[in-house]
């Protein structure tokens, strides 16, 4: 598992066994995509399937996604030794994609791209690439969040591209982010402004791979750091409040291997369209604002993606506990889409939204249902004849004339309630937002809805302080502890610098002031003259107030002050909220 810390995912896949081959593809707008591709299994065998498989990973994420936690767990090894030839993408801007035929990546214009160019150029390129590589005549598609986005792009303005498609699943899809739980929401107001910071900053590149990733796990101390308890509950915290909150059956093993390599990098306008879909009821191309729209789009509105349009069958597989992918969205995409294979929850109410790559359990709660239907779907003689009987269908109904979900008794509900609130209580820093299961049938379920959603978001602020209280206790520590240091050293320094002092002051008097040199002489050159014994003396004195106002500082003016530079906005926060769900 370490040495996958410093590798890529070439050297990750050809470290558990499989053959590997990169392959480059160039768009119509000039970028150089570099696919992965596993074209036999662990035992060198050809595939033996129909059909190539193409996996699409999520937003600032690669190819790597797919495969850090090893052959166990990942989908695209276990997919190969199931006999299919095997595409992984990198999407424009990330750590392998970063090449244009005429612009390099460090120029503005490399990075003035959002979901609309990705779906529109390097989905199509891929897959002419991979279908004119396979010889055949149409490919699986695996898309995770994002990848399911520029799918849906893809797939309702290049009609062209349907009868290419076999099959198309979609791991925690993301179309509709209306309802989201996650706490993008509270960034995506802002996110304008981030992406006018990230143009003057970094050309519009966001969160790119960096060396500063590298330096905190390719040492032993690094990594030895991001397997802390610490280390776990921080990085739960963060997972939880964007995309589920919880994190138990997330393989913490990997940490050091996540942090090296994700996020691998996307730009900053992209994230910004991510922002725009939770601001808008709607699935819509890139706004502008009213005056630039009209340039681009002959109106003051982005026009939507009709995914009606799309000819594809899809399957769409979600979690229960995904925060970000709102159930209520996933059943609004669901009555949008006119080809359904099926529509299935995890077999788990706790998988969120990284769960579909990285969990313990993925292999049978995720992997196994997308091998079963790829095989169903890959049969030559395999026709879509509508979507098979919903076993839920008692529990979601759609509204025609509405995008609107109507919810019953979930089955089983009671039992799997009780788990997830008793799990809930078990965290402590990770227990983020839950989920909640809404009934819409009158105002007044409506409203407690709204309440308990609140309260999530209040818990979620309270666990970031309480998270904060605690760094700062051990900040306490570290500090006391620094200063006895330094104080020890500083008396020491000064005993030893006294005894220098006086010996130095004892020879001088007896070699006498220093001879002048004779006229016409050359005057040697200025050495660097050495720290003397009381400008030494002087600075372990520094060191001792130093240590004094150390000591001597009001715990709770460093408290206050830490508080109001963190999380001065709190309160106004909270009253923005209340307001908003009166």
């Amino acid at each position: 598992m370490s040495e996958n810390v410093r590798s890529s995912t070439v050297e990750i896949v050809k470290n558990n066994g499989y053959t590997v081959e990169i392959h480059n593809v160039v768009t119509d707008d000039g970028y150089i995509l570099e696919l992965h591709r596993i074209p036999r299994n662990k035992g060198g065998k050809e595939p033996t399937r129909n059909h190539p498989v193409f996996l699409h990973h999520g937003v600032l994420g690669s190819s790597a996604d797919w495969v850090l936690g090893g052959a166990d767990i990942s989908l695209p090894m276990q997919l190969s030794d199931a006999g299919y030839d095997v595409w992984m993408a990198n999407c424009r801007g990330n750590t392998y994609s970063r090449k244009h035929s005429s612009i390099s990546f460090k120029q503005k214009d490399f990075w003035n791209f959002s979901l609309h160019e990705v779906g529109m150029f390097d989905l199509p390129a891929s897959f002419d690439y991979i279908l004119m590589k396979t010889n055949a005549r149409q490919l699986h598609y695996i898309g995770y969040s994002m990848g399911t986005s520029v799918f849906y792009i893809m797939a309702s303005e290049r009609h062209e591209y349907h009868q290419k498609i076999r099959s198309q699943i979609s791991l925690a899809p993301v179309a509709y982010l209306f309802n989201t739980r996650s706490s993008v929401r509270h960034i995506a107001p802002y996110a304008k402004k981030m992406n006018n910071m990230y143009k003057w900053v970094s050309n519009g590149m966001f969160l790119p791979q960096s060396r500063m990733q590298s330096l905190l796990v390719t040492n032993t101390y690094g990594e030895r750091i991001a397997r802390t308890l610490f280390c776990q509950k921080i990085i739960s915290f963060a997972v939880s409040s964007v995309c589920g909150s919880e994190t138990y059956i997330f393989d913490h093993k990997l940490i050091p291997l996540v942090i090296e390599h994700f996020p691998a990098g996307t730009s900053a306008k992209l994230s910004t369209h991510f922002a725009q879909l939770v601001l808008k009821d709607c699935f819509s191309q890139y706004d502008y604002g009213p005056a630039m729209n009209l340039q681009h789009y002959n109106s003051t509105e982005p026009p939507t993606y009709d995914l009606k349009s799309i000819q594809v069958p899809i399957a769409l597989i979600y979690g229960k506990n995904d925060v970000l992918t709102d159930l209520e969205d996933i059943m609004r995409l669901k009555s949008q889409l006119p080809k359904l294979i099926d529509v299935v929850p995890v077999d788990s109410p706790r998988c969120n939204h990284v769960d579909f790559l990285w969990s313990f359990d993925v292999t049978k709660k995720v992997n196994e249902q997308v091998t079963e239907i790829l095989q169903k779907t890959d049969h030559a003689d395999w026709e879509y004849t509508g979507p098979p009987a919903d076993p839920h269908a008692d529990v979601y109904e759609t509204d025609e004339n509405s995008s609107r979900v109507t919810k019953g008794q979930q089955p089983n509900s009671t039992n799997d309630d009780h788990e997830l609130v008793n799990f809930v209580q078990e965290t402590d820093y990770s227990s983020g937002i839950t989920p909640v299961r809404q009934d819409d049938d009158d105002d007044e379920s409506a409203e407690i809805v709204r309440e308990q959603r609140l309260m999530q978001k209040v818990q979620l602020f309270g666990n970031l302080i309480m998270l904060l209280k605690s760094t700062e206790m051990k900040y306490h520590r570290l500090r006391n502890g620094l200063t006895r240091e330094i104080s020890g050293w500083a008396h020491r320094a000064r005993k030893v610098t006294g005894t220098r002092h006086a010996a130095a002051s004892n020879s001088a008097v007896v070699a006498g002031p220093e001879d002048k040199p004779p006229v016409g002489c050359a005057v040697a050159a200025k050495t660097e003259q050495p720290i003397t014994a009381s400008q030494f003396s002087n600075r372990a004195g520094d060191f001792d107030d130093y240590c004094g106002d150390l000591n001597h500082t009001d715990d709770r003016t460093i408290t206050r002050r830490t508080l109001y530079s963190t999380f001065g906005n709190l309160g106004r926060a909270i009253r923005f909220l209340k307001f908003r769900h009166k």
